[in-house]
């Protein structure tokens, strides 16, 4: 078992790489307000602990499909175990002490395609941004694989753009003129899923290096089921590739009501 603790300062330092300042882990008072007991840890910030303890070092398959399920939020200033799941190759959990009730669960698998999809609109992340956000993602995980520190960018993308928005299916849904940070003050949105195909050779140790590359980003169709009276299911997805190794990244939300813990 390996132990897991995450204070307000993990929440900022992981806040300032992927701009996620969702007020359900830096504002308790807004969170009681909502019916939540207290402050939460960013998911993909365990995440990088989780995904770190299972990554494997190398794989016989092309690709590599990572799933996760974040069943009930982490805790701020809580002790979690993070262990392997003997059931399943490849897989661990995390949950509470002492009554080990599971929080996250994940799961590396072999995968035989990259997914695709067509439509998705194209950004460019200068070689400017791509060298501050390698220095900026650096003390958050030490001994990274390449697919972690791309996974994390991803997520950044899918946070920060503003044409995720404007997709009609999300436009739809929400009220107009509302960017993410106004999303995330008037509605509580929760990260429930991930799913994660990469190719292998992500596999490979991570560091900065310089000069860095420009990178183009994809940001796939969304879908929603349900709206924000009753509560609403997003999926958002985007995808890249780095040095002709591709990876995407799908994260399930909830919105609105439901949401609330």
């Amino acid at each position: 078992m390996t132990p897991l603790h995450y204070e307000l300062s993990d929440a900022r330092r992981w806040a300032a790489f992927s701009g996620d300042y969702n007020p359900v882990h830096f504002d308790e008072r807004w969170v009681r307000a909502q019916g939540g007991e207290g402050l939460s840890v960013h998911g993909m910030r365990a995440l990088l602990d989780v995904k770190r303890f299972i990554s494997p070092a190398e794989a016989p398959s092309p690709w590599l499909k990572c799933t996760v399920r974040l069943r009930r939020p982490l805790r701020c200033n809580t002790t979690y175990s993070l262990m392997r799941d003997a059931g399943r190759r490849v897989a661990a959990t995390v949950a509470e002490l002492p009554a080990g009730q599971p929080c996250i669960s994940c799961q590396i698998m072999p995968e035989t395609v990259f997914p695709t999809s067509a439509n998705a609109s194209q950004s460019t992340l200068d070689s400017t941004a791509f060298m501050r956000l390698q220095q900026a993602f650096t003390p958050l995980l030490p001994d990274a694989q390449r697919w972690h520190f791309l996974d994390a960018l991803l997520f950044r993308h899918l946070i920060q753009d503003d044409a995720l928005l404007r997709q009609e299916a999300i436009a739809a849904l929400l009220p107009q003129r509302i960017n993410m940070e106004t999303l995330f003050v008037r509605f509580p949105v929760v990260q429930t899923h991930q799913e994660v195909v990469f190719d292998r050779g992500l596999l490979a140790n991570w560091s900065p290096h310089a000069p860095a590359e420009s990178l183009i980003v994809e940001t796939l169709p969304a879908l929603v089921v349900g709206d924000l009276r009753q509560g609403a299911i997003v999926r958002i997805a985007s995808r890249t590739r780095y040095q002709n190794h591709a990876i995407s990244n799908a994260v399930t939300l909830k919105i609105g009501p439901t949401t609330a813990q």
